[in-house]
């Protein structure tokens, strides 16, 4: 099976370092955008001051204008002017100088006369800065302009505009200081909510993008903890031995199908291990601090059957090497105790079979002597009925001790088979024709049934006909008062099965394990070796027979036969 949907692919898994390094990448996004966004706020801020400082000017610029234009303004009502524009809020403070820097007007009258350093801007420009002299001020510098353009195409002169012209000749400059406290504040508040805002969004983002991480590697360690356990569920259910685990207080926890089915169980198991006694041993054992126990045991199974299991147990430890529980696996014993038991059985009827042939031969040169005095006997007795009677019955025991002979030594006899695919229907027909009269004789009907009718098996013929033929007789000799032979054929995966059926008086249930032996038989005169020699040829055919029978109702014989061999 291939594992490799268990692993985390590379567009799943994050390490700690590329989680930090995003995270660090939103950091720098979000520092990048409250920079810009404070740098839009000084922006804003100095445009709105510029506005203010030009709509003064402008203000300073019409006032004078009008004043020299209609009452002949001078020095003296300049300055008032300019005083008076310095009284808008904000505004720290306001001058009009020459080229020099010489202040010709003031907001502080003070200050009239006096020198100041300003740089002049070009010709319909304007300069501004922030200025930390004593006192910070957002200062904006420009010329002065309050001439204008006349309706039919000449201009005022500045200078004819003053009744008295000023005394520096030049082009005159304002100077607007303007308070910018109210904005620093408001953009100080507003850099404290960006900053605010922009910490949040990080929070936040990092937040979600480490959960996101986290939801998928949750989601992937969920994935692979439902294939494992899948995939750990599939071969503890396809296990072919029964396995139980259970807590460290012995409280079962999981069984899987082969359990349920050698233990008799159609549902799960409840309750603890202990209510199994079969398995107490095996729990002695790892309470002594065993961790690994193997122990063949008995364990009866639906109240009636007995059926050895062959336990192995183990304790489960946890990392720290805990013990938390305990694992039993086992497996049914039956069919292997079955196979030892035919392989004892083979092994103990070969040896009999050669001890047979051995003797066999012994007593079969005696045997033709015996029968041929006995012939003689009879010859020479004349008239003698005693003695020709007492000849004939030498003679016929002979000739049953020779026939038994015969048969031990075809049963010790290695079997030779000539295979070849044969009809069931001819096989079965072919047989039935010779116990014909002694069925009728007997009463009892016969039946067949071959599924298909073309059905073919790949049987030596003569072999096989004989395999019948005993059981057919077996069966005719237990109907006494009469009944049914029936005789089945049919298909069963890779096997043709043959079922020999009466309804006689049955065999005793502890006669079955021994009926195959040779001479063990129940008839008073029966030799015991037609059911020897049948499972010997099934064998042969590198088939099965068993049997199944209760006294009262009958017996069936079972031959499997494989297809190919």
């Amino acid at each position: 099976m291939d594992f490799g949907h268990l692993r985390p692919s590379r567009w799943t898994w994050f390490s700690p370092w590329m989680i930090l390094g995003m995270v660090c990448i939103l950091a720098g996004i979000l520092l990048v955008l409250a920079i810009k966004n404070i740098h839009r706020e000084k922006g804003f801020m100095e445009r709105a001051l510029l506005s203010q400082a030009n709509i003064l000017m402008r203000s300073l610029e019409a006032g004078s204008r009008t004043g020299m234009m209609g009452m002949g303004w001078g020095p003296q009502q300049i300055q008032l002017l300019v005083e008076e524009t310095a009284q808008q809020p904000d505004v720290l403070y306001m001058a009009m100088v020459d080229s020099q820097g010489e202040v010709i007007a003031h907001s502080n009258p003070r200050l009239v006369g006096t020198r100041l350093q300003i740089t002049a801007p070009q010709e319909g420009e304007s300069l501004h800065r922030f200025a930390n002299e004593g006192q910070r001020a957002f200062e904006v510098v420009r010329s002065y302009q309050p001439f204008f353009r006349q309706r039919g195409g000449g201009s005022w002169d500045m200078c004819t505009m003053w009744q008295t012209p000023p005394a520096t000749s030049g082009n005159v400059l304002i100077l607007v200081g303007l308070d910018p406290k109210p904005f620093e504040d408001a953009l100080r508040q507003d850099m404290q909510q960006t900053i605010l805002l922009f910490g949040i969004m990080f929070v936040v983002g990092a937040a979600g993008f480490i959960s996101l991480v986290w939801a998928q590697n949750f989601r992937t360690a969920r994935q692979r903890l439902e294939d494992v356990e899948a995939f750990t569920s599939t071969i503890v259910n396809q296990m072919p031995v029964g396995m139980v685990a259970t807590s460290r207080d012995g409280r079962i926890q999981k069984a899987n199908e082969a359990a349920r089915a050698i233990l008799g169980h159609d549902s799960d198991f409840i309750g603890c291990v202990e209510d199994y006694p079969c398995f107490m041993p095996v729990v002695e054992r790892l309470r002594r601090d065993e961790t690994v126990v193997g122990q063949e045991i008995k364990c009866l199974v639906n109240e009636a059957e007995s059926i050895p299991l062959l336990v192995n147990a183990a304790a489960i430890q946890d990392g720290e090497m805990n013990t938390t529980g305990h694992v039993f696996l086992f497996t049914d014993m039956t069919n292997i105790r079955q196979l030892e038991e035919q392989l004892r059985r083979s092994e103990r009827l070969a040896s009999l079979g050669r001890l047979a042939a051995g003797i066999a031969h012994e007593i079969r040169n005696p045997l033709s002597s015996i029968k041929g005095f006995a012939t003689l006997l009879a010859k020479r007795s004349g008239g003698d009925e005693k003695s020709q009677r007492i000849s004939r019955v030498m003679v016929e025991e002979v000739e049953r001790l020779n026939r038994v002979v015969s048969e031990l030594l075809d049963y010790a006899r290695p079997t030779e088979l000539h295979r070849e695919p044969h009809s069931c229907r001819e096989l079965i027909d072919r047989t039935l024709q010779l116990v014909d009269k002694d069925a009728r004789h007997r009463r009892v009907e016969i039946e067949s049934a071959i599924e298909p009718e073309s059905l073919h098996v790949d049987v030596d013929p003569d072999r096989f006909a004989q395999i019948l033929l005993n059981l057919y007789l077996n069966a005719l000799q237990a109907m006494e008062e009469g009944g049914t032979l029936r005789i089945e054929a049919f298909q069963q995966r890779e096997r043709t099965l043959f079922i020999v059926s009466d309804s006689g008086a049955g065999i005793l249930p502890e006669h079955i394990p021994n009926i195959f032996d040779p001479y063990f038989t129940t008839k008073s005169g029966g030799v015991g070796l037609g059911l020897a020699n049948v499972h010997k040829l099934v064998e042969a055919h590198g088939g099965e027979i068993e049997v199944e029978s209760s006294p009262g109702q009958g017996t069936s014989f079972i031959i499997r036969i494989p297809n190919t061999v």
